[in-house]
């Protein structure tokens, strides 16, 4: 059962894997909620202006739009949601910053970590 003070979460990676493995982790860790998870930029913007969650987890390669490109709408119509990017483009990390991310990750950091970098903003 999910505390009703948990973390709202959106997670968006075009990967079903990196999903479920995000999802999986974050609920194992009990502090967090997962409102819903996308397959690309476009249905992630969609997801976080309707959910408010409290974090939304953006992978930058994706179709439709990728996640760079999702951040500002993502920032213009859910101000108080920090953007956690997960990328394993790390060159993109001061433009996804630039765009309005809180933080950057690179894909390849161990789960637990990628936990507790989205718990500091809960």
């Amino acid at each position: 059962m999910v505390a009703t003070d948990a973390c709202s979460v959106v997670v968006a990676d075009d990967v079903a894997e990196v999903r479920q493995l995000l999802e999986d982790a974050l609920t194992l860790a009990g502090h967090f909620s997962v409102i819903g998870t996308a397959a690309d930029g476009r249905e992630a913007v969609d997801m976080v202006c309707r959910l408010t969650p409290d974090v939304a987890v953006v992978d930058i390669a994706m179709p439709a739009m990728d996640g760079l490109e999702a951040i500002p709408y993502i920032r213009e119509c859910s101000p108080a949601t920090h953007i956690v990017v997960l990328s394993a483009f790390a060159a993109a990390e001061q433009e996804a910053l630039a765009r309005g991310a809180d933080v950057f990750v690179e894909k390849g950091t161990p789960v637990r970590e990628i936990v507790a970098t989205i718990q500091a903003f809960c």
